[in-house]
């Protein structure tokens, strides 16, 4: 009962809003119960870091080792490299033309203005996209682990996974048996944290928020509405996408999506909404079980959309705040940072600094205003972020069933017939 009741998404929604009240009107409280929030983040980064390891590897070596999913990969493959740019471009896009960072209006500024002077811009990185480049390949693995160098260990992992699905299986299974239990029993560390959400994110976002002006919560209004408008935009993107994929009448194709859309959004956690997106696939679309339940897995974890998308957006975002005048090579450092850090990226708000600190780092931006705009707006924005990711596996899902012909046609479903056609 206990669980269940602290596990239920309104007593985090109810345990964030109370943490927002003791930051704004008990700000004493709220400062002693920051360590004790930052203690409980700093756990759930603990875990976060070996599962996104160990859940690439995994999912990459398996893929290729498997006959029956082995011929999916070249075509999963290059649909993933190509779908990846959608999100950053959306990002980009509309982080440009709706200007959250820009016009905040004279209260609003004061109070970031604030931020600012307390951490002002710092020069960029010298050497440009190349430099930027060149820390994406480690060059000591364990240097790259102990530094918690995100795009570098993305980077390592993949290629561990691509080696370990290629050679010779005697050799292979007993490191893939070793990734896997490393992976089972760092994801239990984290299911038990996640029963202590309610409580950790209160006391985090309530010395937080004790530590910000109210006006800074209120100029951040504009970010989290513009987020809000350009996630709607690329979610409708990601579901024409999908429906020129399966055709069919496209309200009624479309319609049968929102049940673990609903989920993911409601509950924060694509997890949660994983069975329900396996049997909505499998049963209301025909696709061949083995698509979907090796794709939308995988995906949560590597192929996430939604933080690809915040990423560039935020980025761009802080950009207008501290006024950098962004050229070309800027935004192709956001883009590849963003698409590498964002698409592996491991959970939200605070705990998404070390994956955008490279790319801030390199536009010459501090991590003290990216820490307090993650920070406080994760629980408003992080549903769309969510929600983005999981619908862009579906989509992914039903162009690589398309693509490798694993799609099965059974009578009465027009999305099926269009795709045997098609196909």
């Amino acid at each position: 009962m206990l669980k269940r009741i602290l596990t239920d998404p309104k007593s985090v929604m109810l345990a964030v809003a109370a943490g927002f009240a003791i930051g704004l009107f008990a700000k004493p409280i709220g400062t002693a119960l920051y360590p004790i929030g930052s203690i409980y983040i700093a756990f759930l980064s603990m875990c976060l870091l070996p599962i996104l390891i160990t859940a690439i590897v995994n999912g990459i070596a398996g893929l290729l080792r498997d006959e029956n999913t082995r011929p999916l990969f070249k075509p999963m493959a290059g649909l993933y490299v190509l779908g990846l740019i959608l999100p950053c471009v959306v990002g980009i896009g509309s982080a440009l033309l709706l200007a959250p960072g820009i016009g905040l209006g004279p209260e609003a500024e004061q109070s970031i203005g604030a931020l600012i002077l307390e951490s002002p811009a710092a020069p960029k990185a010298d050497g440009g996209i190349l430099a930027f480049l060149a820390q994406i390949i480690p060059t000591n693995p364990f240097e790259a682990l102990s530094a918690n160098q995100v795009m570098g260990i993305v980077f390592l992992s993949v290629c561990l996974g691509l080696a370990l699905g290629l050679i010779d299986g005697k050799t292979a299974n007993p490191a893939l048996e070793f990734f896997k239990a490393i992976y089972d029993a760092f994801m239990q560390l984290f299911r038990w944290a996640i029963l202590l959400l309610a409580p950790g994110l209160l006391m985090f976002i309530s010395g937080l928020v004790a530590e910000i002006d109210a006006n800074v919560l209120l100029a951040l209004t504009k970010f989290v509405l513009t987020f809000y408008i350009g996630g709607v935009v690329l979610l409708v993107a990601y579901m024409l996408l999908f429906w020129l994929a399966v055709r069919g009448p496209i309200i009624q194709t479309l319609s049968k999506l929102s049940n673990p859309n609903v989920l993911a959004f409601m509950t924060n956690n694509p997890v949660v909404a994983l069975p329900a997106t396996l049997e909505t696939l499998e049963r209301d679309y025909g696709v061949d079980p083995r698509v979907p339940e090796l794709v939308i897995p995988f995906g949560i974890f590597a192929n996430q959309h939604g933080a690809v998308f915040l990423l560039s957006f935020l980025t761009v975002f802080l950009a207008q705040i501290y006024v950098i005048d962004l050229g070309f090579q800027d935004f192709a450092v956001i883009a590849i940072g963003s698409i590498v850090a964002g698409a592996t990226a491991v959970g939200g708000g605070a705990v998404l600094i070390p994956t955008v600190a490279p790319v801030l780092g390199v536009v010459g931006i501090p991590i003290s205003l990216a820490l307090v705009v993650l920070a406080t707006t994760d629980n408003i924005i992080g549903p769309v972020r969510t929600v983005l990711t999981l619908q862009s596996n579906v989509t992914l899902t039903v162009m690589t069933a398309r693509r490798g012909r694993e799609m099965p046609r059974e009578p009465g479903l027009a999305a099926d017939a269009q795709m045997q056609e098609t196909t």
